[in-house]
């Protein structure tokens, strides 16, 4: 992903804390979805990282094709928890894809090989 396109990303990306708290009470099933799919593939692919799952989550939001062939198996895994939560609204979907966004940039530098967010949500996802 370029330069810009990463600084992009990371406007895009931002959440509030009232936005992270209000979508962990409202919508959790969607941000459990969403980081089981990232910690399952970290899990068994060993090139999945950080910066991987960020240009994934990115790529979703914006509603575009991932560069990296792994952040592209992400955001394809990402669409299938989409179809399985179609009555979740659009705005609520690109809400959670928010947090979690934030979430890695929180946890993570999303330098290649860099596994901190992931290591973090696989202690909660075990």
């Amino acid at each position: 992903m370029s330069g810009i396109m990463r600084k992009l990303a990371r406007k895009q990306m931002r959440a509030s804390v009232g936005l992270t708290k209000r979508v962990a009470r409202e919508h959790l099933v969607v941000l459990q979805g969403i980081e089981t799919v990232l910690a399952r593939a970290y899990r068994s692919v060993e090139a999945v990282d950080d910066a991987a799952c960020f240009e994934a989550v990115s790529s979703v939001l914006a509603l575009r094709a991932a560069d990296d062939p792994i952040a592209a198996l992400l955001a394809d895994k990402l669409g299938e928890v989409r179809s399985r939560l179609a009555l979740v609204s659009p705005a609520d979907w690109a809400d959670a894809l928010r947090v979690v966004g934030q979430s890695i940039r929180t946890h993570s530098s999303c330098r290649p090989g860099e596994v901190g967010y992931l290591a973090f949500i696989d202690h909660y996802l075990a």
